[in-house]
């Protein structure tokens, strides 16, 4: 998942010193990350995929996320991020000064196409930038409500919100997507971007889509998926653990009575290369280091998961949007 503008935990550092030579392996000497500020915490071991489990560490890191969320990071990195990722001027425009805090894995604007007057549900809202886009879109006479899971991250958007001047046509909650406290047949458009790469029942979570949404209301989600079984044996992250096969979408969509469905992998790629950066190269660095500085990568920095720089990303999972629309009519 890309994020900017996070914190370096100096404290863990101190306790774990090969963590921090992890970190200079892969992005250098403190100075020469991608981003500003570099947020660093402690990973539980796995024990299990109990589901509650996995959300409460969920929630545990991105309470700490939005927490520093205050702190500005690099506002040309992460519009270089976020145009990479298919956001268009108007949509990085409105996320203005915001969109150091973005958080996704791809665009679900390009998708959702959300029009004046529509009511609008972000899932894993985080800091809000989708929200706020949403907003945009929906206008005054529309409705956006961002829910997550992560208080101090829900805290921080509703702040922003307050401090954009944004009117109640936009609010924040924070919830469980797959214990989602809308009632049925509400939401026009459901957008998600990177939550559903944690949640740990992805039917659950696809089924409270089905249930909140309209007749003929329409979602656009992106997340993270696999595109093979992880190879036994290795320590893969929890994030990675908690991906959904790509072949599986289809399927469990259809089983709940989605139309329509179509897992849009036309820009899949997990590493690649951020674009617009070269004036950005550090003292004594190569061309090749600036290069491998500037990629968009999986689980990097972390002494604990260097083994994973063996393995090809791009093989092994891929980032997609999952679009659907619920049918017009639906029996009852």
């Amino acid at each position: 998942m890309v994020s900017y503008c996070n914190e370096f935990e100096v404290d863990i550092l101190a306790d774990h010193k090969d963590l921090l030579e992890g970190i200079e392996d892969t992005f250098g000497k403190a100075g020469t990350y991608p981003a500003d500020y570099l947020y660093v915490y402690d990973e539980p071991a796995a024990a299990g995929e109990d589901g509650d489990q996995v959300k409460q560490e969920t929630a545990d890191a991105y309470n700490k996320v939005g927490g520093t969320a205050h702190i500005k990071g690099n506002l040309k990195k992460a519009e270089a991020v976020m145009t990479r990722l298919g956001y268009n001027p108007e949509e990085i425009k409105v996320a203005g000064e915001d969109g150091c805090n973005y958080q996704g894995v791809g665009c679900p604007h390009r998708f959702a196409k959300i029009q004046p007057g529509e009511k609008v549900l972000d899932l894993g809202s985080g800091l809000g930038i989708d929200s706020f886009i949403a907003n945009h879109y929906a206008g005054p006479t529309g409705k956006v409500v961002g829910l997550d899971i992560s208080k101090t991250e829900v805290k921080h958007a509703e702040a922003r919100a307050a401090a954009r001047g944004i009117p109640d046509s936009l609010k924040f909650v924070v919830a469980d997507m797959e214990q989602n406290p809308l009632p049925d047949n509400s939401i026009d458009v459901v957008i998600s971007n990177g939550a559903f790469c944690l949640a740990p029942n992805k039917a659950k979570a696809f089924s409270e889509i089905y249930r909140v949404l309209k007749p003929g209301g329409r979602m656009a989600v992106c997340t993270s998926t696999i595109k093979m079984a992880l190879e036994p044996g290795v320590t893969w992250p929890i994030c990675m653990r908690m991906f959904v096969h790509i072949d599986a979408i289809a399927p469990t969509c259809e089983e709940l009575g989605f139309q329509n469905i179509v897992v849009d992998s036309s820009d899949d790629k997990m590493t690649f290369e951020i674009e617009g950066f070269e004036d950005d190269k550090q003292p004594e660095e190569t061309d090749a280091q600036k290069k491998e500085r500037n990629k968009n990568q999986v689980h990097v920095g972390s002494a604990e998961f260097k083994h994973l720089e063996n393995f090809d990303m791009n093989a092994i999972c891929a980032r997609v949007t999952v679009l659907a629309t619920k049918p017009a009519e639906t029996k009852a």
